[in-house]
């Protein structure tokens, strides 16, 4: 029996639709230079298993701006993993996080709480 890893304990949670997954830090586990395409199977598998609309993209800043810098980062997404869609990439880096967090009713609490 193999030795499992990361990605497989990752994997197992797949089954709670509460789970939402961040793509980010593969610049930490690459032994590769960006584009990390050591770490793309992994992401792939990942992408797999939950789909694009429980993932979204995190910046990793500001440890990544002594890697890839920002950029990197957001084009490792935006152009680098070439199996995702410009569908897949909206729900990435946008329509994930509006689902989970509804940015209106939280702006409209933070301006009833101005000079408070």
């Amino acid at each position: 029996m193999g030795q499992e890893g990361p990605v497989d304990n990752l994997l197992r949670l797949v089954e709670f639709p509460n789970v939402f997954v961040k793509i980010s830090g593969t610049w930490a586990v690459s032994e590769e230079p960006y584009p990390y395409c050591d770490t793309h199977n992994a992401v792939r598998q990942i992408y797999d298993a939950f789909g694009p609309e429980r993932l979204m993209w995190g910046t990793d800043w500001p440890l990544v701006e002594n890697k890839c810098g920002y950029t990197g980062a957001m084009n490792l997404v935006g152009k680098e993993l070439d199996f995702l869609t410009d569908e897949d990439r909206e729900w990435i880096f946008a329509g994930t996080v509006l689902k989970l967090w509804p940015f209106d009713s939280r702006s409209q609490y933070i301006s009833s709480r101005e000079g408070v």
